[in-house]
């Protein structure tokens, strides 16, 4: 059973989140930032982020997924945490269900964020990307293309989609399969390129396509 996190001062908003995941996962509330890479899953009150300076650079070092759960954070606060590596963003409001959506989402090396905001995520982190040499920018270019060249057809097909911005849901209606062999195409890709989420993916295909 996977490890998750809690980590907030608010006792109700801790209580509220243990219940809403307990009888999914293995809880516990975190009391410092230490403990965070004890977890699969790190769940952070939104609160924290916003009056610790230093938790941003704790998001990039830790082991651990990171869901940042808030009330009315507004879209450009929700892609920072995203480029300074959280994993998604949960309105405070949802329902205890999707937030167990969100947690599950994560495990699986998916994001969590509202759809029409993952090009800005992408566009953001591929401005912040540090360009090399050009001798080796190109060597690197060329191990990507080659790298892409080895997906399938229908790989690039979801790989694309995921560039986009789409769901699973919408890539299976789209591509007329089930969401299992959108996974499983997902599952190929990531190893074949070598990434480790959605994410990270689109931001790829952005780059070397």
């Amino acid at each position: 059973m996977h490890r998750i996190a809690i980590y907030s001062d608010n006792p109700d908003i801790v209580k509220l989140w243990s219940h809403a995941l307990i009888s999914h996962f293995d809880i516990f509330t975190a009391t410092s930032k230490k403990e965070l890479s004890n977890a699969s899953v790190v769940v952070i009150d939104s609160k924290k982020v916003d009056t610790d300076a230093d938790l941003t650079s704790t998001l990039t070092s830790t082991s651990a997924r990171i869901l940042v759960v808030g009330k009315n954070w507004s879209e450009n606060k929700q892609i920072n945490a995203l480029v300074h590596g959280a994993a998604g963003y949960c309105g405070e409001s949802e329902p205890a269900k999707l937030l167990v959506q969100a947690v599950n989402s994560i495990i699986k090396g998916d994001i969590w964020i509202q759809r029409h905001l993952v090009p800005r995520v992408i566009g953001t982190l591929v401005k912040m990307k540090p360009q090399p040499l050009e001798a080796v920018n190109n060597t690197e270019s060329i191990e990507s293309s080659a790298l892409l060249a080895t997906l399938s057809s229908r790989e690039n097909d979801v790989a694309n989609m995921i560039r986009d911005g789409e769901s699973n849901k919408a890539i299976a209606t789209a591509l007329n399969i089930s969401e299992r062999t959108v996974k499983a195409h997902l599952t190929s890709i990531f190893k074949k390129l070598g990434v480790s989420d959605r994410l990270h993916l689109a931001l790829y295909i952005k780059e070397y396509s």
